[in-house]
This record gives structure tokens, C-alpha cells and sequence, in this order.
């Protein structure tokens, strides 16, 4: 992965680059940034630029046998660790799913943990990292580096690590072997150790900018327009875009969708709400969380209307005309409880609760919340 393969993020790239010429690079950096932002991507892209053999100002080679083996994820010095589920009774470690997470990483470096989860297994088993990972970990970086050059220890949705696994990592971590460094990839502080946090570099990296996002899009083919609407929908997610950009109409059922069940939760229609829980049971588990996603933030959006005007509201045309009447009914008194009430609904269906009742009982509590003075 090079600094010109990823979207965006200028600034951070710029910093990455001169921090580790001016040899001011921790020994352990956290890629601390949203989904879609290319966290995983920017610590790969940082990983080739040390290693490679010809790298210039800006970036990596691309060429060197160093590149290649970034490039088809088979670089001897770059060990991973990620989230996965024991196979049968035996001390599972990331070796055993080393295959899924190459092909995964093939698919792109923009991925998330649903779509990992997705590829690992049907039933949505509980992910973790075990303490025999973190074992797994101490005895790679005790080995000897094949090129002669950096180590790199990669460790995907750091979120996973508890304190059983971190407290076994926290030595290394703190003191590693010579020419180690530690690249951890998260998304949010709110589920990360404090004692792997007060331990790293923190590296923030902001969502992409629209306009970025649009300007990518329309080099793989897509027109101005299309491209236009995508990155108001994707908000600063590169996977979301992607995903949008093979769909027929990006996100504008979900417009649909919550407008008609807002203004049904309002009026308490329980036949209609019904009959909407049993259309939303129909859809994929992944569209019905990527809807969950899209009421999330026209809650979010809608709020902000009500409170400060349009000045910095993310609406196109459709969702700013229903929003002009709606946002009043968004406010200090319900607005909380509502995202909390989302969250839930987002966490039971993540778990293959039944979605039918999910979206029914949901909706009882959004008219109960609207109505609310």
C-alpha cells in the first residue's frame, strides 16, 4: 500500500513522512480514526514507506522486493493480529486465519469489522483476541528480522484487546526489540485500554473530505453527479462509498425510508409501523444496520438544525425539505434517548436478534420519545 493509493488524508501523510525522516517516530503509533477513514491503510502505507529499498521524498517505490511483499501481504517482517473466534478446543492464534485475512486485505484496505465478521463465519460468532495471541506476539518479535530492516507488529481494532491479553503485551509494547514498531489501528477511544493508550503515539486521522471522495470516485468511472451524491451519503467513509457506488440509488431508499416511519412513529400508525418492521425483516442484516447507521445520523443532523440553523447541516435537497419541519420535534428533552434507543436496536441486530420485533419495539419507543414536550 503507498501514500498515493489512499484517499485523502494529506495532512497525515505529510506528518508520517517527516516524523520518521527527522527520526521522531515512536516505537508504538495509534491509527486513531473512524471507519472508512483509512487507519488500517495509512499504518500499511507508513509500514512500506520505511521498509522500502528506494523510497523517495513523498512515498515508497512501489517496485523493490520490500514493496512486493507489502503488496500481496507476505512481507516476513510485518506480523498481524486481529479479531477472530477459536477453532475447535486447540490455542487459536491469527496464524490460523491468516489465509481469510490475506484474501480480506486483497478485497481492499478500507474494510470493517463487519465485513471481516461476514467473511469469517455465518453465525455471528464473538470475535476476541486471546492471550494466546499475545503470546504468539512476544515469540514473532523475538525472532530475528528478515531484511534486515524494520519489524513491524500491526494490531487491527485494537478495541479487542482486554486486559488479560494487554496486560501480557504491555512490557513488549513498552520496551520492544530494536527496530520494532507497534502499529495499532483503532476506531475510537470509548473501548481502548488506558493502559495501551498512555502507551502509543496517537496518530488522529480525520473522515475524508467530500470532495475528496468524489474526485476518487469519478477516476473509477462514476459521473459528477453520482459521484456528488455518494459523498454526501458515504460522510467521510471510503468503505460506504464503495459499497454505494454498486448500489442502484445510494442511500435514497434509507431517506425514504426514515422519513415514512418518522412521520408513522409520530402518528402512531400501528398498522403501517407493522407492516415497515416486516419490509425492514425482509432486507439483508447489513442493510438493516446501514439503516440504523442513516437514521443515526439524520437524528444527529436534525438536532443540529433545530439548535444552531443550516449553516453546518449535512442534508442534500430531499432530506433538508422534510428536516425544515421535522427538526422541531429533535431536542434536549428526547434526542439522547433516542440515539441510545438506535444504538440498542444497532447492537441486537449486529447479535441476529429478531429483527421483526427489534424494528416493532423500536418504533413504539421513537412515537413515545417525538411526542415527548
Amino acid at each position: 500500500m503507498r501514500f498515493a493509493e489512499i484517499i485523502g488524508q494529506d495532512e497525515v501523510k505529510t506528518r508520517l513522512r517527516m516524523a520518521f525522516e527527522e527520526g521522531r517516530i515512536a516505537h508504538a503509533l495509534m491509527f486513531l480514526g473512524p471507519e472508512g477513514s483509512g487507519n488500517l491503510a495509512l499504518a500499511l502505507a507508513f509500514a512500506q514507506y520505511v521498509s522500502c529499498e528506494h523510497r523517495t521524498e513523498t512515498d515508497s517505490c512501489g517496485q523493490c522486493s520490500n514493496c512486493r511483499g507489502f503488496a500481496n501481504h507476505q512481507y516476513p517482517d510485518l506480523y498481524y493480529t486481529f479479531p477472530f473466534f477459536n477453532v475447535g478446543d486447540k490455542a487459536t492464534t491469527c496464524q490460523d486465519w491468516m489465509k481469510d485475512w490475506r484474501e480480506f486485505l486483497q478485497r481492499s484496505h478500507y474494510g470493517g469489522l463487519d465485513e471481516w465478521r461476514d467473511s469469517i463465519t455465518k453465525d455471528n460468532k464473538q470475535l476476541h483476541i486471546s492471550v494466546y495471541e499475545a503470546a504468539n506476539i512476544i515469540h514473532q518479535l523475538s525472532l530475528k528480522s528478515f531484511s534486515g530492516r524494520h519489524k513491524f507488529q500491526l494490531i487491527w481494532m485494537a478495541e479487542f484487546l482486554k486486559p488479560d491479553t494487554a496486560n501480557k503485551l504491555l512490557k513488549i509494547v513498552e520496551e520492544p526489540p530494536e527496530k520494532t514498531i507497534f502499529l495499532f489501528v483503532a476506531s475510537s477511544t470509548e473501548n481502548l485500554l488506558q493502559t495501551i493508550l498512555s502507551r502509543v503515539q496517537v496518530i488522529h486521522i480525520p473522515r475524508i473530505q467530500d470532495h475528496e471522495i468524489r474526485t476518487r470516485l469519478v477516476q473509477l468511472g462514476a459521473t459528477e453527479a453520482r459521484s456528488t451524491e455518494i459523498a454526501h451519503f458515504a460522510h467521510g467513509d471510503w468503505n460506504k462509498a464503495t459499497r454505494l457506488l454498486a448500489t442502484e440509488n445510494p442511500d435514497e431508499n434509507f431517506a425514504i425510508q426514515f422519513q415514512t416511519w418518522m412521520r408513522n412513529c409520530y402518528k402512531k400508525d400501528v398498522i403501517a409501523l407493522v407492516k415497515w418492521s416486516d419490509m425492514m425483516h425482509a432486507h439483508s442484516r447489513e442493510d438493516q444496520k446501514h439503516f440504523i447507521q442513516y437514521a443515526m445520523d439524520q437524528i444527529r443532523q436534525n438536532l443540529i438544525l433545530n439548535y444552531t440553523g443550516d449553516a453546518i447541516v449535512r442534508m442534500n435537497q430531499g432530506e433538508k425539505a422534510f428536516a425544515d419541519k421535522f427538526a422541531p420535534y429533535i431536542n434536549d428533552l428526547n434526542a439522547e434517548d433516542l440515539m441510545d434507543e438506535l444504538n440498542a436496536a444497532y447492537r441486537d441486530i449486529s447479535q441476529n436478534v429478531y429483527s421483526k420485533l427489534v424494528f416493532t419495539d423500536l418504533s413504539m419507543k421513537v412515537h413515545y420519545m417525538l411526542v415527548r414536550k
